[in-house]
């Protein structure tokens, strides 16, 4: 162990730090709670407090108590005591008692974290430097992984200090204040469309909007009706527009239609090629005054979006609406298209907030809406759910039976599956709604310590020490949530092994009104969280009774809302002109 001096300077690494950490935690039971919920072993650079962190986190989590004695006798059964230096660390750490407020802890912490991006950026530095140096690795590299070590480590620099919500009210006043009286620099767009405004409290900058459909059924329309109603209702607003299906000449005669309401027909009958410039602001008045940038690069990339993006901001200084047509055509068609469309939602709402405007990005729906008699969309419909192998044991309240097959619950509709209600670790029981087979996908192997094992897709989510993960965010030190029944409580076992399985056909649960359950004793989550802010279906009955519709009439389905209501509104559209209204 280092005596508690700082005469020496360490760049990437503070072993004093590490051992006040490990001092605190010995000290004060307290503060133990704080620095777990805090911080995990990979902060620590010196691998005996590596060691020695993990192994109190172990008996943090064996709900044992944290002395010197306990953690010699932990290692030493583990045959690794030697390795950490031998009992005289552990002594040494337990000499020095003192009372570590929770503000000193955090500073501490704070030392820790930044040591650790300093490694995490020197690693990245190497990786770039090799890259600049070898032609082969250069092209065979993927660079979007990365960009995501690199978001990864910008973002630990942002993890502030916990802020009481007494420290808030003033702000959050003044924000909503400004909100309602101030009109240029409103942080809300408003739609244009009165119902969906008062729904929604506009668009708020820095939030990602879903608007989504089936095809053909009006979802770029609508976008196109946002664009002309936000220039109508602002001077010169900045708007960017990415379609990566149709033409900037189809997308831009379009918008000429909307702002003119004439047809394309009356368009060219008008002969407008010999037009002023003045006669074309006349005809056209409200883009002809907007800055609106269209980009029909059908392979773009995320980096090339935020970079133009990030252009426009540094010319007009504000971005008042992004639009991207639409999200399935971004990236690079992967085999794990679930985990590729996760990372892209995710990096539409960084680009969201880190430029200050709202992003909606244009979504097909899947096929299940085709299945059912209501098909009406629901939030199911858009993503890709979490799924499971078929040979995963799930627990059911009919007659005590345990199913070892998913496949036998579908054809029992009203049999109650066990979930965890985890504040009160109690089991409850729930109506199994649905139990169904999506087709065939690619499945993997989590094996914990204990032998436990599940396999199921890469999007579905786990609970772990640290909260939620995705399977494809985990790592081997991770520590995983099990349900023990006898004993009733649970428990969170290390993992082994995690791997590639197979791809097989699986099977996918619905659970109201609870969003776990447990398979194979771990607890998983039965659906993705999105990163949407608000997702709006478009839903017209004549898309699917192929009827001629009456009333042109079309409703959008606010299906989520994350700061305000959800509802239904019927909008009128107008075919000729492919306008909402």
């Amino acid at each position: 162990m280092f005596r508690l001096n700082n005469s020496e300077e360490f760049f990437l690494y503070n072993p004093y730090a590490e051992d006040l950490i490990l001092m605190g935690i010995l000290s004060n039971k307290d503060i133990a709670n704080f620095i777990f919920s805090e911080i995990d072993e990979k902060l620590f650079y010196l691998k005996p407090n590596k060691i020695i962190f993990q192994n109190m986190r172990n008996l943090y989590l064996e709900k044992k108590m944290i002395t010197p004695i306990a953690l010699i006798d932990l290692l030493d059964s583990q045959q690794i005591l030697k390795n950490i230096g031998g009992k005289k660390i552990i002594h040494d750490l337990g000499r020095l008692h003192f009372p570590m407020s929770t503000i000193e802890a955090n500073a501490y912490i704070s030392i820790l974290r930044d040591k650790y991006i300093k490694r995490s950026l020197l690693k990245l530095s190497l990786i770039l430097n090799q890259l600049v140096y070898s032609s082969e690795e250069y092209n065979q590299y993927n660079f979007e992984e990365l960009i995501l070590e690199f978001t990864k480590t910008i973002q630990l620099k942002s993890i502030s200090e916990l802020v009481e919500i007494k420290n808030l009210f003033s702000p959050t006043l003044s924000y909503l204040r400004e909100s309602r009286d101030s009109n240029d620099n409103n942080p809300h767009v408003k739609t244009g469309f009165d119902k969906i405004d008062f729904y929604l409290h506009s668009l708020e900058k820095g939030s990602l909007i879903i608007i989504a459909g089936r095809p053909s059924i009006g979802k770029t329309a609508f976008a196109l009706s946002l664009i002309v109603n936000i220039c109508q209702q602002k001077r010169k607003p900045c708007i960017i527009f990415f379609t990566l299906e149709m033409s900037k000449t189809q997308i831009i005669s379009r918008l000429m239609s909307l702002d003119s309401n004439l047809t394309n027909m009356q368009l060219i009958d008008l002969k407008l090629h010999d037009s002023s410039e003045l006669q074309l602001k006349n005809l056209f008045p409200s883009i002809s005054q907007a800055h609106i940038y269209i980009e029909d690069k059908d392979s773009i990339t995320l980096e090339e979006i935020s970079e133009i993006i990030q252009k426009a901001k540094q010319k007009h200084k504000e971005v008042d609406l992004v639009i991207i047509d639409y999200l399935q055509l971004l990236g690079k068609k992967q085999d794990n298209r679930a985990q590729e469309i996760g990372y892209i939602t995710r990096t539409l709402k960084n680009n969201a907030r880190q430029f200050d405007v709202p992003v909606i990005a244009l979504s097909q729906l899947n096929r299940n809406v085709e299945q059912r008699a209501n098909k009406k969309p629901l939030l199911a419909d858009l993503r890709e759910s979490g799924c499971l192998s078929q040979q995963s044991l799930i627990f059911l309240n009919s007659a005590q039976l345990k199913l070892q097959n998913i496949e036998n619950c579908i054809n029992y509709p009203y049999l109650l599956l066990e979930t965890l209600y985890l504040p009160k670790q109690i089991i409850k029981q729930t109506l199994l709604k649905q139990g169904y087979q999506p087709g065939n996908k690619h499945l993997y192997h989590i094996i914990l310590k204990n032998n436990y094992n599940l396999r199921l897709t890469a999007n579905h989510k786990i609970l772990t020490l640290y909260g939620w993960k995705r399977i494809d965010s985990l790592n081997l030190y991770d520590h995983i949530a099990i349900f023990c029944k006898k004993i009733q409580t649970t428990q969170f076992i290390p993992i082994l092994v995690i791997c590639y399985s197979n791809k097989e056909t699986i099977f996918d649960l619905q659970v109201p009104p609870f969003k776990n359950f447990i398979a194979n004793n771990i607890i998983i989550h039965n659906s993705i969280e999105q990163d949407a802010d608000i997702v709006l279906f478009l839903y017209r009955e004549d898309y699917y009774s192929g009827l001629t519709p009456c009333n042109n009439s079309a409703e959008i389905i606010i299906a989520k809302n994350r700061n305000g209501m959800t509802g239904n509104i019927l909008l009128q559209f107008v075919p000729e002109i492919a306008k909402f209204t």
